[in-house]
């Protein structure tokens, strides 16, 4: 983990905080050489494939609304873009 003193981080603490979040940085924050808090990205609330996927089994959709939701799900599909392997 980076560090910064609690002087660096005092000087650009919005830069600080806004690295943390676009670059996903941890930083130990030291004062005199010991660290007495950390500065990490917030923990993002999302879900897995598969609890999406066991929540729209149990949900009770309408014939309609199952239509919609496959026409919406091909749709996204092909706006992303598939991956690319960094190793190739």
């Amino acid at each position: 983990m980076k560090t910064l003193s609690v002087t660096e981080a005092s000087k650009s603490f919005g830069g600080w905080v806004n690295r943390v979040y676009s670059r996903k940085e941890s930083f130990a924050i030291l004062k005199l050489g010991v660290p007495y808090a950390l500065l990490v990205p917030a923990p993002t609330s999302c879900c897995t494939s598969h609890e999406l996927a066991d929540d729209l089994a149990e949900a009770n959709l309408s014939s309609e609304d199952r239509r919609a939701l496959a026409t919406t799900l091909r749709k996204g599909r092909k706006a992303v873009k598939p991956l690319k392997n960094p190793w190739a």
